[in-house]
């Protein structure tokens, strides 16, 4: 019971700290003109990589629907901060960009400093080490569940084959894309991401 107990406080503890960060984040988008979920869109633009990045990817990582997720993809469109591009490989979609306007906005938007991580900085190494990894247990769960998306570098993805062409510009490969990736592109996050079997 007591364990259930304190499940649940920690619970809510997470569901303040979500707010607390969605504050931060309606601060910040404000200063540019932009919703938080806005500020979410051009987040994912910058980070994803760009074939990953179509609308479809965006909904599922916002946990949204589709048409709910072109209301927030349009008017950043009409600001110019963002464009639809023809997919690379598959000529039935389209991929989401920034524009040189749409990365200045997220490189300011970015360089504001995060109370949240400012508070987690705080912790002692080993605080934040227990931290992290419950943190990543509770994650994982949630993923498994189907309740949320993580998107994630392509280490350590079931789906990433490091160096399967070493010496060439394109060394990596993401095998459920089938597709060779450069040092810059695996960096870059994906939905698809699949954490390997430990």
């Amino acid at each position: 019971m007591e364990h259930d107990a304190r499940a649940a406080g920690i619970a809510m503890a997470l569901l303040r700290l979500a707010r607390a960060a969605e504050a931060e984040a309606r601060e910040q988008g404000q200063a540019e003109g932009l919703t938080p979920a806005q500020v979410a869109v051009l987040r994912f633009a910058a980070k994803t990589r760009p074939e990953m990045a179509t609308p479809g990817q965006l909904a599922r990582v916002l946990g949204v629907r589709a048409p709910t997720a072109v209301g927030i993809v349009n008017p950043l469109v009409e600001r110019s901060l963002l464009e639809r591009r023809p997919h690379p490989f598959d000529g039935r979609q389209s991929v989401l960009a920034l524009t040189a306007a749409g990365w200045a906005a997220w490189a300011r938007l970015e360089r504001w400093q995060s109370g949240l991580a400012e508070s987690l900085a705080a912790l002692s190494p080993s605080e934040l080490g227990a931290f992290e990894a419950a943190l990543a247990k509770v994650v994982a769960a949630e993923v498994r569940a189907g309740r949320l998306v993580v998107s994630a570098p392509c280490a350590g993805c079931v789906h990433f084959r490091p160096l399967a062409h070493p010496g060439e510009p394109r060394p990596h490969r993401c095998a459920l894309i089938a597709r060779d990736l450069s040092e810059d592109e695996a960096a870059m996050e994906c939905p698809e991401h699949t954490p390997a079997a430990r």
